[in-house]
């Protein structure tokens, strides 16, 4: 469990509010701390920071994106973490990642391939007999073409989670958890702080990185159309045949990844069902659609049996993209928000663009008009 800050009472105002103490709020936390664009506080309304998304997930990061917005984060923010990592045992493990297709998913594959070449990020794209003399495993599983990738690997989400809390606290941002923020203060068309229970805070710049619940402040105002989707994680009992050295494992096919996990195998049929911000309970029918894609996809691993589960939500913009950047409508307010299932491997380029646009300059590395919020078309209902 990650150690509490916050034990000093909430300010009356300060520089900047975080809302949320999930990857986006603390890495944006971490990368305004870096920058000197303190004081500030992260209030997290949980006991305990990345108790749902940011602790809920399988770990993985993942440069092989086919959506260049999502590359070009995902690139930068791994290279930004393996940095961070250094001196840091085993922060991530790199394993390398597998991402198997057949015939009809090999335009996908060459061009992720290319664009990774181009990146210069080491990969490789081997045809089915190459792939299997290098990794026997996956005579287990129905495939024509592998993309390598060695880069990729596997992280401890609860200490690189720490690591910007502790970072962000020595560039003078304190967490506060067990702090829900019910609502804004807002003089006319700016927002002003933050009101948590009875005590209101001011600041000069708000952000909302709550995850699922992202944009529920300013619903009737300026709302944000995200949609968290539900998706199930299980973990398998023992498997003689698993060793922990296994690269991760992505089947295009089937829509499904696998990894190693102690003695057996963590599986995700990459399950989307929209669903209201919170825990979400586990639907037992899931397994069966796990079960129906590993049979098509990794017939080999048919003997799995499932020891373990629980599900996560992962909040989407109907473009899959994530919004970042300054509220349409209201000034002071900063949206860190639609991450899907890239929160994590994100997390250091997504908080390094939210702190250079509260900075109010501009990145070389990427447009932030493809991940604005003003991209959206939201419409004023105030």
């Amino acid at each position: 469990m990650l150690p509490l800050h916050g034990v000093n009472p909430l300010p009356q105002e300060t520089r900047v509010i975080v809302i949320g103490g999930g990857f986006a709020g603390a890495a944006t936390a971490w990368a305004l701390g870096q920058r000197n664009l303190g004081p500030g506080i992260i209030v997290e309304r949980e006991p305990t920071p990345g108790v749902h998304a940011s602790g809920r997930n399988a770990a993985l990061a993942r440069v092989v994106e086919a959506d260049p917005v999502m590359r070009t984060l995902a690139l930068r923010s791994v290279a930004q973490i393996r940095r961070l990592a250094e001196g840091r045992g085993e922060l991530m493990r790199s394993t390398g990642s597998l991402t198997l297709g057949s015939h009809g998913n090999l335009q996908y594959l060459e061009v992720a391939h290319d664009a990774l070449r181009r990146a210069m990020v080491a990969s490789e794209l081997m045809p089915l007999r190459d792939a299997r003399q290098r990794f026997a495993f996956l005579e287990r599983m129905q495939f024509e073409a592998a993309l390598w990738c060695p880069t990729d690997g596997v992280v401890d989400i609860h200490a690189l989670l720490l690591m910007y809390l502790e970072q962000a606290k020595a560039g003078n941002f304190d967490l506060h958890t067990g702090a829900g923020v019910d609502r804004l203060l807002i003089a006319g068309d700016r927002v002003t702080g933050v009101a948590v229970g009875d005590t209101e805070i001011g600041a000069d710049v708000v952000v909302d990185a709550t995850g699922a619940w992202a944009g529920l402040l300013t619903r009737e105002r300026s709302p944000l159309p995200l949609q968290p989707l539900r998706r199930h994680i299980y973990v398998s009992g023992p498997a003689t045949y698993v060793r922990r050295d296994w690269p991760y494992v992505w089947l295009l096919d089937g829509e499904a990844y696998l990894r190693p996990e102690g003695d057996g195998l963590l599986l995700s049929p990459c399950d989307e069902t929209p669903w209201p911000p919170g825990v979400p309970p586990t639907e037992p029918a899931t397994a069966t659609l796990l079960a129906e894609k590993l049979s098509r996809c990794a017939p080999g691993l048919a003997d799995l049996t499932l020891r373990r589960s629980w599900a996560c939500l992962r909040t989407f913009a109907p473009d899959r993209r994530p919004v970042i950047g300054p509220d349409p409508v209201l000034h002071g307010l900063y949206h860190v928000s639609g991450l899907g299932g890239s929160g994590m491997t994100a997390s250091a380029a997504v908080g390094e663009l939210m702190a250079t646009a509260i900075a109010g300059a501009s990145p070389d590395w990427l447009d932030p008009a493809t991940v604005a919020p003003a991209r959206l078309s939201v419409p004023d209902h105030g």
